[in-house]
């Protein structure tokens, strides 16, 4: 809109038939007469002397906002000029079909839109990527050797029992269930899976003086080699912990795939969490858990660890 719309009476912008209203060059007034009236000046009060008092306002108060009906939206910006005739003569003939035909034309080319801009629809992000979710609760594993019990999940989780004779047992990896993330990731055959395993921390691990950070790290270091591909670590947490009120560690780190992106895997890094809780005279129990960041429910994580118990 450019210029300044000059004083005067247009139709009501608040949409009353057959009326209209006072625009005084700045704002919609109060002042209103049917339409084909004569155009008066709207009243104003006389000019006060030097000593007529100022009307009372409270303090802090400025100018009133002009009287807007209720359940208006808030000031009407003034009319535009390119559209006041068509609008005065057509409401002057009493012609409101045709007025409402004429408006809905002039909504859609944007005669009456706003100088402020609109919010803009919501862009896509892409893909939808794996959140904290959590996998429904199914039971519960418990696991003789290690003492340990924690949740059973349903959904992608699938029991796993690794037999002893098979490299990862070595590692103490026996009991617990796996989720796929992507089959074929490596050639035909080949799977890769979030795990949950609990074990015996293996007497290839050297505990001594109760120091589980150490053992934790040991353990991880133990296990590293055989189940991750080519990889960068980088340590997350490592803290004093308790399970079932007995002494225990917390042992997190975050293992990155630098390679993954070539390779056309849908993960890129994995978190992997062990807890390792002390046993007086016996070697510690663990669980061990590891999840791709392309693991659809991340929650699972917590989920596991909230419901662990040491027998």
């Amino acid at each position: 809109m450019s210029g300044q719309t000059p004083p005067g009476w247009y139709p009501d912008p608040y949409g009353t038939p057959g009326l209209q209203r006072w625009f005084d060059g700045n704002q919609w007034t109060q002042s209103t007469q049917p339409t084909g009236q004569p155009t008066p000046a709207p009243w104003s009060p006389p000019a006060q002397g030097p000593g007529t008092p100022q009307p009372w306002q409270a303090p802090g108060q400025g100018t009133p906002q002009p009287w807007t009906p209720p359940g208006s939206p808030g000031a009407v910006p003034p009319p535009r000029k390119g559209n006041q005739t068509m609008l005065v003569g057509l409401i002057g003939g009493g012609a409101v079909v045709v007025v409402l035909a004429v408006v809905a034309v002039l909504l859609a080319v944007g005669a009456f839109e706003s100088d402020e801009p609109s919010p803009r629809a919501s862009q896509s992000t892409g893909p939808s990527q794996p959140g904290a979710g959590r996998s429904p609760v199914v039971g519960t594993i418990t696991d003789t050797a290690s003492g340990l019990s924690w949740s059973q999940l349903g959904g992608d989780w699938t029991s796993s029992t690794i037999p002893s004779g098979n490299a990862y047992a070595k590692l103490g990896l026996t009991k617990g269930q796996v989720a796929s993330v992507q089959k074929e990731y490596d050639g035909p055959g080949s799977e890769y899976v979030a795990s949950i395993y609990s074990a015996e921390l293996p007497a290839s691990v050297f505990y001594t003086n109760g120091d589980l950070e150490a053992a934790a790290k040991s353990w991880f270091g133990l296990v590293r080699p055989g189940f991750y591909p080519q990889n960068n670590v980088e340590d997350v947490s490592s803290r004093a912990y308790s399970v079932s009120g007995k002494k225990a560690w917390y042992y997190e780190v975050r293992v990155s795939f630098p390679q993954a992106e070539s390779k056309g895997w849908n993960f890129r890094s994995e978190r992997v969490v062990i807890i390792l809780v002390d046993r007086p005279g016996e070697q510690p129990a663990g669980l061990f858990l590891s999840f791709p960041d392309s693991h659809r429910n991340q929650g699972d994580v917590d989920l596991v660890i909230g419901s662990l118990k040491a027998g």
